[in-house]
């Protein structure tokens, strides 16, 4: 007995740390080595929330070995493991180093925290355990961890869609060595704004490096907030002050999200928000027969009150819902011609953005084409294009290209790209999103439901989301926030407690 209560203090210390290592996770405060003024893909620097992600790394490996746990997809270190020996032909060598490195610290992110995961499992045996869980320990819709450790990442969201929406209604910011915060005048060129006539409107940055970037941030606590509130509804509290705060907080992400001007978080939210609309105007009516209504009942919206085979609740669904729309709408409205400009606007900073993002497809496919095996060598696309493609022209020129998948293959070559879409394949197919549903024991003793059952979430929102966001940006792999946000993000959605290929699943 007196060995189990250390254990019991490290498990809680550790989970406490990963709570405030996704909290953290978009404070920017850093230590610079090797500073390039403008040119932030030859800066050498560490990151606060990098050493958080070091530290849970290692306190997870001390629990892994502690309960024997099996890791899963240990294949994945191929990609860093790949990543190192590219060292050896990157142009600059210290950079590629320190790619390798957030590379690796981000596989392995991924590989402890769908490790080490909280889950519903008796013993090591994988059986499903139907006692009811501790509180704060509960299996959370579908993302195999405390639901503390998700309320974490989302406050730290709405702090940063609060900051963004406040730099976007004052057009202006603050600078903060301690926070990370830079200052962006959008007076000053090279600050992303957008431009309207002859005016220059800043782009919410909130504390991270880039509008786009904030974007894709809040798209993503957006998709991880749905879970939450399924989960939430599942226990009955669709009345409850969580679900109450959590409504609250969908217009803030999506105000943030506004206000960040970026396309692909834009194009992501429009995604989720159609699957909003689907599950609503979809779900069965509890008139329409006796099986509708109770599949009703278990069918809650993803980001509304549970119908409960009500009307009236069905209604309230469906109200929420029409209502986010309408302030989106609004939004646009109000907004209008910044809205126009950046969709088909002949602004000079819009057709700049557009020619660019063109050519840097050509020259990624260029770069690929000379490096088709081996690729240039991680984190070191800019310097290969300041070398083979456009040479003598000023740092802040050479940018990523705005394509994952194209990155990958221009800096790791084939086999690099074959890894990594192998690996989001895997994670694809393991993540099977389910909820733990506990019935009543007198319901289960009346035969309507086991006592403890599985029941599947759809998985299309969040799948979608990282989709857009890899296919039209670069920073989930260029900069350490995104690596850290990516790897993170899919550790937890790696389904850790699901029944057995040979057990009954409700659905």
């Amino acid at each position: 007995m007196p060995r189990v209560w250390p254990r019991l203090a490290f498990d809680q210390a550790f989970y406490a740390l990963l709570a405030a290592f996704f909290f953290l996770l978009p404070l920017q405060t850093r230590y610079v080595f090797r500073a390039a003024q403008l040119y932030e893909y030859g800066t050498l620097s560490v990151f606060l929330a990098e050493i958080l992600g070091w530290v849970v790394i290692a306190m997870g490996a001390i629990k892994i070995k502690n309960e024997k746990l099996k890791m899963k997809n240990i294949w994945f270190l191929g990609l860093p493991l790949l990543a190192f020996f590219s060292i050896a032909w990157a142009p600059d060598k210290l950079v590629a180093l320190q790619a390798a490195m957030r590379l690796l610290e981000g596989v392995l992110l991924y590989i402890v925290i769908s490790t080490v995961a909280p889950t519903f499992q008796s013993g090591r045996s994988g059986e499903i355990s139907t006692a009811t869980p501790a509180k704060g320990k509960r299996f959370l819709a579908s993302l195999g961890m405390t639901e503390w450790w998700v309320y974490a990442f989302l406050i730290g969201a709405a702090l940063e869609a609060i900051l963004g929406i406040h730099q976007f209604l004052t057009q202006s910011t603050f600078a903060s060595t301690l926070l990370g915060l830079a200052l962006h005048d959008p007076a000053v060129l090279g600050t992303s704004v957008v431009e309207f006539a002859d005016e220059r409107w800043l782009r919410a940055y909130g504390g991270l490096p880039h509008p786009n970037v904030l974007g894709g941030y809040l798209v993503v606590a957006l998709g991880l907030l749905s879970y939450l509130v399924i989960r939430l509804l599942e226990e009955g509290k669709e009345r409850s002050i969580k679900v109450l705060l959590l409504k609250i907080t969908v217009p803030i992400l999506i105000t943030g999200i506004f206000f960040s001007f970026s396309r692909a978080a834009w194009a992501a939210t429009i995604v989720l928000l159609s699957y909003w609309v689907i599950k609503v105007l979809g779900k069965p009516s509890p008139q329409s027969s006796p099986i509708k209504g109770e599949e009703a009942k278990r069918s809650p919206s993803p980001c509304v009150g549970e119908g409960g085979g009500e009307g009236q609740e069905v209604a309230h669904d469906r109200f929420y819902i029409f209502l986010i729309i309408f302030y989106v709408l609004l939004l646009t409205l109000t907004f209008r011609p910044l809205v126009a400009t950046r969709f088909h606007g002949d602004s000079r900073l819009e057709v700049k953005s557009r020619a660019e993002r063109v050519e840097g497809v050509r020259e990624a496919w260029q770069l690929a084409r000379a490096h088709p095996v081996a690729g240039v060598g991680i984190g070191n696309y800019t310097q290969a294009l300041a070398r083979d493609v456009r040479p003598g022209q000023p740092l802040w020129s050479y940018q990523p290209a705005h394509n994952v998948f194209l990155l990958v293959l221009a800096e790791l070559g084939v086999v690099g790209l074959l890894l990594f879409v192998a690996a989001l394949y895997t994670i694809v197919r393991q993540s099977k999103f389910y909820i733990l549903h506990f019935t009543p024991a007198n319901e289960a003793q009346n035969g309507q439901a086991p006592l403890g059952h599985f029941r599947r979430v759809p998985l299309e929102q969040a799948l979608l989301t990282f989709l857009i966001l890899l296919m039209f940006d670069h920073y989930l792999w260029t900069l350490p926030f995104g690596i850290l946000l990516f790897w993170g993000f899919l550790g937890l959605s790696t389904a850790l407690a699901q029944p057995g290929l040979d057990k009954k699943t409700a659905l």
